[in-house]
């Protein structure tokens, strides 16, 4: 019997397991004291090949080192910035915004008596509560360059099905308006909670309220020196300082309001006159009352105040205006005075 490595081919004699690669050899048969027939000789005894498992346990670590290379240059990769996974996703086209949802360009025009007013555009505003109001802008014109504008009377912002868009403070004598910096004759009106604007189909009112003209006059005696220096000279405004005034809409039920030169100074270059409210006038919770005033040297007018008195809730006592301005000596200054408003007649309908 003799032990044959069919992994080796080699013949093991006095084996059963082969001794270099571990295979279970095979048992031949050699009872005729020779090879077999059909068995071909069996091979010289050489050198055995180098084992079949290291070469496939270095191919393994040699593949292993691959991945693992791969890995890494895959990690650094990924390390570096990239777009966001929600990039990759397919993009859709989001719907165009609504031009007139927050603003929204009116230019609707109305006129009568000599005025005219314009609806200019319209926004939406967020306020601190949450809530979303409207802020209308007007331009009015046909006024005297120095007439200031209160309120529009009778002022209703409409739906197209005749309902009210937003509602609007209401006052005595309007609604008030807030005149824009820098846009002479432009006004706007803040609303209640707004709807989106393109609801807006039209706007109403009968009537421009403005500060009352200043009709009334008082002439303070300025002939003499006017310092040069910064020390100025007080005016005596005389026995005739103050002027009554009539309100207007207003009505304050045992109150004689009067305007007073309080005080007066003159220096070269400069005048300066304090126009007081008499004692008697404590003002009217959530009511303002307009005052106007110019100094002039002759015809020609130096300066011109506007004051709402009530506009500071937290001071009780009336207020007035202050009159700085610029002029060269003059032997007298005119003080014109006016108060409370007036409504001026504008009965139209504003629509695209």
């Amino acid at each position: 019997m003799r032990a044959w490595c069919p992994r080796c081919d080699a013949v093991r004699p006095g084996e059963t397991v082969c001794p270099a690669c571990g295979t279970q050899l095979a048992t031949l048969d050699d009872t005729a004291g020779g090879h077999q027939p059909d068995l071909p000789p069996p091979p010289e005894e050489g050198p055995a090949p180098p084992p079949a498992r290291p070469r496939l346990r270095l191919a393994l670590a040699a593949a292993t080192l691959v991945v693992a290379g791969l890995a890494f240059v895959a990690g650094r990769s990924i390390a570096r910035p990239a777009a966001p996974a929600a990039a990759l996703a397919p993009t859709t086209t989001a719907a165009a915004p609504d031009p007139g949802a927050e603003r929204r360009r009116l230019g609707w025009s109305g006129g009568a008596g000599g005025l005219a007013i314009t609806a200019v555009e319209a926004r939406r505003l967020a306020t601190e509560e949450r809530e979303t109001v409207a802020l209308v802008t007007f331009r009015i014109r046909g006024l005297p360059a120095d007439q200031r504008v209160l309120g529009l009377r009778g002022l209703r912002l409409l739906d197209s099905g005749g309902g009210v868009f937003a509602s609007v403070e209401q006052r005595e004598g309007g609604v008030p308006v807030q005149p824009v910096d820098g846009a002479p004759g432009t006004y706007q009106v803040l609303t209640g909670p707004a709807p989106r604007l393109s609801s807006l189909a039209r706007i109403e009112l009968t009537g421009v309220v403005t500060v009352r003209p200043r009709d009334q006059t008082l002439t303070l005696d300025t002939s003499g020196p006017w310092p040069a220096g910064p020390r100025m000279r007080a005016i005596d405004p005389g026995p005739r300082d103050a002027v009554r005034v009539n309100l207007g809409f207003v009505r304050i039920q045992g109150v004689d309001l009067q305007l007073r030169v309080a005080s007066a100074f003159v220096r070269d270059g400069q005048a300066l006159v304090v126009v007081d409210a008499s004692p008697g006038y404590r003002g009217i919770p959530g009511e303002l009352l307009p005052l106007g005033a110019e100094l002039r040297a002759g015809d020609r007018v130096l300066c011109t105040r506007s004051w709402l008195l009530g506009e500071d809730a937290g001071r009780q006592s009336a207020q007035g205006i202050v009159l700085d301005c610029p002029t060269r000596p003059v032997p007298r200054l005119t003080v014109a005075l006016g108060a409370g408003a007036r409504i001026l007649p504008l009965d139209v309908t504003l629509r695209p």
